[in-house]
């Protein structure tokens, strides 16, 4: 155990701490820290000034305890529960076990353990969908609160102030989980989404900056709660200066976070300008590894409905979630001509209709381009059943636009030709996509999601290690297809009377991720961008049992993000999820509305019309909000990126570095008397 001692006259040794005790020898070995030439003068008993009082958790329960109450703390700060005041302490009672427990294999043991519970807790909503991901996932994800609690505990026996070395090792770890087995979940900022002005500096810091300031606070109370507020120094005693420099540090740093957040908010009132018109519909169709409980047309026709809501209403704009087109409305699919496919090609459309056993089941093209074809361009099937067709649909949805007098964005899958097929099956390719519609029947701009989900929509090493890829392929659900990903962050563009509008759209968790959104927004130094428009599809995270929906946590987990993108980027956000929580961001990251009903906004049919003005009709338009309003705003986090999150890692690993550097002063033996 390391102990400072401090002398009281001249001659004695400065900071000695005791390294062993020989009971047998009856020898104590002292360290000398500092002042090595000096000599040691025991008169029988350790003077009461090596002993300075620590908090000490003799007992595992003890530890146990502690770590489990941490676990409640940062659960409850996050959403849906938000009590965002309590994440400022949520991790002290974990910390303080790294210097006060005298069991370090326990400790690390239980600082893992913590980790594991608080990521099966929070991320229960994965194991309906995946047991074998969710279990690997929380397995991972937990191994970055062992690295922190190592590391943590290491600097604190160097005796780093826990106000300094929590905040560098927990922002650098939130980093590295945000860029490598991507999972940018659960970030400390994001249980301060609510507090706007404090928040404002995440368009300097990203939402790094946020996450750095919550864990200093948690820092200076771990060491206020574990170190003595008084001190010695010679016959009088003072505050303790650690504690005092952190606390004040804490309190500089909040004062500067909300003076800048003030300015920046009221800034906006000069920098915004009127949008679009924006008119988003949502819709609940819950989806399992069965598939979706109802078919493509009739979730079409659901979303057509709503949409004539905006009839009339000077919309400019109209945007559907994620996948709730039917497959292949994309112009290269629709015009395709079915009776010049044959072999290869045409079973590799056809699998994307009728799954991978048209390979096995018959050699026949015509039988299979019977089967295919009012499934593209309409008509009735060998089984007596009439389909629209993908071309059915997409001219149903240019006519939908023509009557709305606005273009119609709205998510797909769509089909396109590989130009790089490795194998049979992939002459054809699925991705997903995020369409605009014209007043046409043939979409006039497209957004190939570039980021997709490892494994639920992509299997890896596809173009790298084709036998590794199909083994894998063969643990994932036939129900998900596999979808090839977009190659560039493309910006979907319509006119408007005589302006142009830029979207970038990202689609369903692409939103999550910071530097994507950030490189969608800005190209060489321009911002390039009006709005985000995140199209998402979360009715996977509803689980439905005896004619009952549970619904997750997840959907507000997923909303809390796009705060800090609005903020970052200076752009506003608006959302269409299906089954919620579809939403409009301003630029100063404050959520001016949600299609609500009754209270919820989950598992909910609504429609949210973003005009400015008054609405009459409530019961159609139940979540009416304010016009989306543009920002000329260029944020330093979009020119620099992450240069904030760069510096915290660097400052990390010297600080690792010195943490783990082992010491090996001049020892000298002292015989007990």
């Amino acid at each position: 155990y390391r102990i400072p001692y401090s002398a009281k006259r001249p001659g004695e040794v400065t900071n000695v701490s005791i390294s062993r005790v020989s009971m047998g020898s009856k020898h104590l070995k002292y360290r000398l820290a500092k002042n090595k030439k000096a000599k040691a003068e025991i008169d029988g008993t350790v003077p009461s000034q090596v002993f300075q009082p620590r908090l000490e958790l003799r007992r595992k329960i003890s530890v146990v305890l502690l770590h489990l109450l941490a676990v409640v703390l940062l659960t409850v700060s996050f959403a849906p529960f938000d009590c965002w005041y309590l994440a400022y302490i949520a991790l002290v009672p974990w910390a303080m076990t790294f210097i006060s427990s005298q069991r370090s294999k326990w400790t690390l043991f239980c600082g893992w353990a913590a980790g594991l519970v608080f990521w099966a807790v929070n991320l229960y909503w994965l194991w309906w969908i995946t047991l074998l991901g969710y279990s690997i996932g929380i397995f991972y994800l937990s191994l970055y609160w062992l690295v922190a609690a190592f590391l943590l505990r290491a600097a604190m026996r160097k005796g780093i102030p826990t106000w300094i070395s929590l905040p560098v090792i927990w922002v650098a770890l939130e980093f590295v989980r945000g860029h490598f087995i991507s999972f940018p979940w659960f970030f400390l900022a994001h249980s301060q989404y609510e507090q706007v002005r404090l928040i404002q500096i995440s368009d300097v810091t990203g939402q790094y900056g946020v996450s750095f300031f919550v864990a200093m606070v948690n820092g200076a109370v771990t060491d206020l709660l574990v170190s003595p507020l008084f001190v010695k120094k010679e016959s009088t005693s003072r505050l303790n200066r650690q504690i005092v420099v952190g606390l004040v540090a804490c309190l500089v740093m909040a004062v500067v976070m909300v003076g800048y957040g003030t300015f920046r908010v009221n800034q906006s009132k000069e920098t915004t300008e009127p949008g679009p018109v924006v008119g988003i519909v949502q819709e609940a169709f819950p989806i399992s590894l069965a598939g979706r409980y109802d078919p493509p047309g009739v979730i079409f026709d659901a979303h057509v409905k709503a949409s004539e809501v905006f009839l009339g209403k000077d919309v400019d704009l109209v945007i559907w979630p994620e996948t709730m087109l039917p497959v292949g409305m994309n112009p290269e699919f629709v015009t395709v001509d079915v009776a010049n496919l044959h072999g290869d090609e045409l079973r590799s459309i056809a699998q994307n209709f009728f799954g991978q056993q048209v390979w096995q089941k018959t050699n026949s093209d015509d039988l299979i381009r019977m089967n295919l074809r009012p499934f593209i361009v309409g008509g009735q099937t060998p089984r007596g059943k009439r389909e629209v067709g993908a071309l059915g649909f997409a001219k149903k949805l240019g006519e939908l636009s023509k009557r709305l007098e606005c273009p119609i964005l709205a998510g797909g899958s769509c089909l396109h030709k590989n130009p790089k097929s490795v194998y049979p099956q992939d002459r054809w390719v699925m991705t997903n996509s995020a369409i605009i519609f014209d007043q046409s029947w043939r979409a006039s701009d497209e957004y190939r999601k570039v980021h997709l989900v490892p494994f639920s929509e992509y299997v890896p090493l596809k173009y790298s290690w084709l036998e590794m890829h199909k083994f894998l392929r063969s643990f994932v659900p036939t129900v998900m297809n596999q979808l090839e990903p977009g190659e560039d962050f493309s910006r979907l563009k319509f006119k408007r009377g005589e302006k142009n509008w830029n979207i970038s759209a990202p689609i369903c968790f692409e939103g999550t991720f910071a530097r994507l959104c950030r490189k969608m927004v800005m190209d060489r130094g321009i911002k390039k961008v009006d709005i985000l428009a995140n199209l998402s599809n979360d009715g996977w995270f509803v689980y439905k049992s005896d004619n009952w929906i549970h619904r997750s946590t997840e959907y507000s987990q997923h909303l809390t993000p796009y705060v800090f993108r609005a903020i970052e980027n200076r752009v506003p956000v608006v959302r269409a999820v299906n089954t919620g929580i579809s939403a409009s961001i301003n630029s100063n990251g404050r959520i001016e509305s949600k299609i609500e009903k009754g209270g919820k906004d989950v598992m909910i049919s609504g429609t949210l019309l973003l005009d400015g003005k008054a609405s009459q009709d409530k019961e159609n338009l139940p979540g009416h909000g304010l016009q989306v309003l543009v920002d000329r705003r260029v944020s330093l986090y979009s020119i620099a990126g992450d240069l904030f999150a760069w510096v915290v890692g660097i400052a990390a690993i010297v600080l690792s570095l010195i943490s783990l550097r082992e010491n090996h002063p001049e020892c000298v033996n002292v015989e007990v008397q």
